[in-house]
C-alpha cells in the first residue's frame, strides 16, 4: 500500500478550539447587547445554549448542521422578543455572521502550517469535520483538494458518508487513505470502521477511552507527522 490520501479533522486537530468558541460566543453576545439590548437582556449565552439544546432534542437533524442550529436559536430569541419573522431572520443572520467571523479566527498548532504545506506536495489532502469552520476565511483552503462537513454531506462522523465522499473525490481506496483527528470515536474509531487507516492527533491532553482499543498510531507534535507517515508507508510496502 502507498498512501495517496490524507484527510484531517479540523477543530482540536489543526488548531485548539475551546478558547476560539468561547471568544466567538462572547463577541456575538457583545454584538447582541450593543445592537439588540432587549434580546440580550432575555437571552444571554447560557440561555441561547439552552435553546439550542431544546432544538436538538426536538429535531435531532440539527446535530448535522451547526450553522442552521445557531441561526434557529437566534431566530427563536428574536421572535420571543416580538420581532416579525422577517426581522428575526435578518437579525439572526447578522448575529450569526458576527459569531462565525470570530469562530474562524484560529491559531494553528505549532508547525501545523509548515507540515500541511509539505504534505500537500506529496499527498492528496482533504478535510472532514462535524464543525462549521471555513477554511477560505482561515486561509488554508488552497492546501486541500476538498472540504467536507456534516453540513455539506448531511451526516456527522462517525457515519460513513463523509469518508465515502473523500474516497469518491480523491479516487483513492480506503486502504490507501489515512484519517487524522482528535476524537477517539468520531475520528479514529470511525475511520478504522470504514476501512481507513487512522492517526490520533493527541494534541489537547485528552484521555483515550478505556473501552476502546488503543489507536494504531498517534502524534503529539505536528513536526513528527511526516516521519510517522513515512513509517506507515514503509511498513505497508
Amino acid at each position: 500500500m502507498t498512501i495517496k490520501l490524507i484527510t484531517f479533522d479540523l477543530d482540536n486537530t489543526l488548531w485548539p478550539v475551546n478558547q476560539v468558541i468561547r471568544r466567538a460566543e462572547e463577541t456575538s453576545a457583545t454584538w447582541l447587547r450593543e445592537n439588540h439590548p432587549d434580546v440580550s437582556a432575555r437571552f444571554n449565552v447560557s440561555a441561547l445554549i439552552a435553546v439550542r439544546n431544546k432544538l436538538v432534542a426536538d429535531a435531532p437533524q440539527y446535530q448535522h448542521n451547526l450553522t442552521a442550529l445557531r441561526k434557529a436559536a437566534l431566530t427563536h430569541a428574536f421572535l420571543a422578543c416580538g420581532y416579525s419573522a422577517q426581522e428575526a431572520e435578518h437579525s439572526s443572520n447578522a448575529a450569526f455572521q458576527v459569531f462565525h467571523d470570530a469562530r474562524n479566527q484560529v491559531t494553528l498548532f505549532p508547525s501545523a502550517l509548515e507540515t500541511l504545506e509539505h504534505l500537500s506536495q506529496r499527498y492528496q489532502l482533504g478535510t472532514l469535520t462535524n464543525g462549521n469552520a471555513d477554511l477560505n476565511k482561515i486561509g488554508l483552503a488552497h492546501l486541500f483538494r476538498f472540504q467536507h462537513s456534516s453540513e455539506s454531506i448531511g451526516k456527522r462522523k462517525p457515519e460513513a458518508d463523509m469518508f465515502y465522499a473523500a474516497l469518491r473525490d480523491s479516487g483513492a481506496h480506503a486502504k490507501e487513505s489515512i484519517h487524522i483527528g482528535d476524537h477517539p470515536r468520531e475520528d479514529i474509531g470511525a475511520a478504522l470502521t470504514h476501512g481507513f487507516n487512522a492517526i490520533w492527533a493527541d494534541l489537547i491532553e485528552q484521555p483515550w477511552p478505556n473501552d476502546m482499543p488503543q489507536p494504531p498510531y498517534r502524534f503529539n507534535d505536528w513536526k513528527k507527522l511526516p516521519a510517522l507517515l513515512e513509517e506507515i508507508d514503509d511498513r505497508s510496502n
